[in-house]
């Protein structure tokens, strides 16, 4: 709201005028607006104070959380990523089916509404989330952020992983996880790179993934004003 509130502040008028000018016989505050010099702008400050309520009343609340989640990769289990099964010759040790990049975005959007993080919703050491699909926890974070009146805008996330090969599967994944957040498929972004054989990625030990989620709140209520204040033209 900084640059909002710096473009509608009030700038006293500098330019001198004659005792006869008509500005001196107005019996208001009058400001002048920031702009073209030889076109100066006047308001009084009454109508300020509704123009600037109104824009602030009908501003968007916007959040942006960040996620990261690590999970080891084990011989013979199933690989779920992105909310689908991968065929592959290793999947995750986790106590959910692990699901790293679903559990990022869960971060990052619990994160973005300052609502903790998945460990602390899900714990691992209930059993009630034990071997659990990791898109009905997706969907409970969406379910609540909605109860708290805000909605998703968009998810984007990165997965670091050698093998198998992603590029196939990631519209798969995107449409999986939007699903699970109730939004489009064009509000899901879903990235694959490899650490070119660094680290314990590149290694095949593990997989990670980084992700970025913004929502929104919509901060004005049906029929609000503007803080008390009506339009003073309106009222002429």
């Amino acid at each position: 709201m900084g640059h909002l509130q710096e473009f509608f502040r009030p700038k006293i008028f500098k330019y001198k005028y004659t005792k006869n000018s008509v500005i001196h016989g107005i019996p208001r505050p009058v400001f002048c607006i920031s702009g073209w010099l030889r076109r100066p702008k006047f308001a009084f400050a009454l109508r300020f104070h509704y123009l600037y309520g109104k824009i602030r009343n009908s501003m968007t609340d916007f959040r942006i959380g960040h996620g990261y989640d690590v999970h080891a990769l084990a011989d013979g289990l199933p690989l779920v990523l992105g909310g689908i099964e991968i065929p592959h010759t290793k999947g995750f040790v986790a106590h959910s089916d692990g699901d790293v990049a679903i559990h990022a975005v869960c971060d990052a959007l619990l994160g973005a509404a300052a609502l903790g993080d998945i460990g602390m919703h899900f714990p691992d050491t209930s059993d009630d989330f034990k071997g659990i699909d990791s898109k009905i926890l997706l969907r409970r974070v969406a379910a609540l952020l909605r109860e708290k009146g805000y909605e998703i805008g968009n998810v984007d996330c990165t997965i670091r992983m050698q093998r198998p090969k992603l590029r196939p599967h990631i519209d798969a994944m995107r449409t999986a996880m939007a699903g699970a957040m109730g939004v489009g498929d064009d509000r899901v972004s879903v990235k694959a790179t490899t650490t070119e054989h660094l680290g314990f990625e590149g290694r095949e030990e593990g997989v990670s993934v980084s992700a970025v989620a913004l929502i929104y709140k919509m901060q004005a209520k049906p029929g609000s004003g503007s803080q008390g204040f009506s339009d003073p033209q309106a009222a002429r």
